[in-house]
């Protein structure tokens, strides 16, 4: 999926894909419910091996409403300023499901670690944990990816058409950050 015959810098789609995990901040997710289709973007964190993206959301948001509904969703991550072309991006598709009571606690901690590093920045941003079960307004969600694109930057520099390459999310699994 991921072999490409050219020397191009672009070429390493895993280390693209890493990139874009690491420093994507925000998804859009596609859903749809009785409404019809709705796309919403939400602030995420990527959780690796395997490939997951986890956020929160107000739980009578429409999206969250959709997906409680239909679980099966797409969404698309971007970043401007990369190195070289000057934006990245890719699409997937996954299944979303709220994070239960019991784990809250773990994706608490992991969600608020990996988005605010610094912890006077996680103090300002912490939201209690009731916010996230029984009457509070929040949710976490998961988003398990089953499938993942990159924009194909190769194609696009050689015929100006725009493109998506899959990328093997075993491959991206062994590049996981520590």
């Amino acid at each position: 999926m991921t072999a490409v015959t050219t020397g191009s810098p672009y070429a390493d789609h895993v280390a693209r894909s890493t990139h874009l995990l690491d420093h994507g901040r925000f998804t859009t997710l596609a859903t749809v419910g009785e409404d019809g289709p709705w796309a919403s973007t939400v602030n995420f964190v990527a959780l690796r091996d395997p490939l997951r993206l986890l956020y929160y959301s107000l739980h009578r948001a429409r999206h969250s409403r959709n997906i409680d509904a239909r679980p099966d969703i797409a969404g698309s991550v971007h970043l401007l300023g990369t190195p070289g072309f000057g934006l990245d991006g890719a699409q997937f598709t996954g299944h979303c499901e709220a994070v239960p009571a019991p784990e809250v606690p773990r994706h608490r901690q992991l969600y608020y670690e990996l988005n605010h590093p610094d912890p006077e920045v996680r103090a300002a941003w912490l939201l209690p944990e009731s916010d996230f079960t029984g009457a509070g307004p929040r949710r976490f969600y998961v988003v398990h990816v089953r499938r993942w694109w990159l924009l194909d930057i190769d194609r696009w520099l050689a015929d100006k058409h725009d493109t998506r390459v899959e990328v093997d999310l075993a491959e991206l699994a062994t590049a996981a950050r520590p």
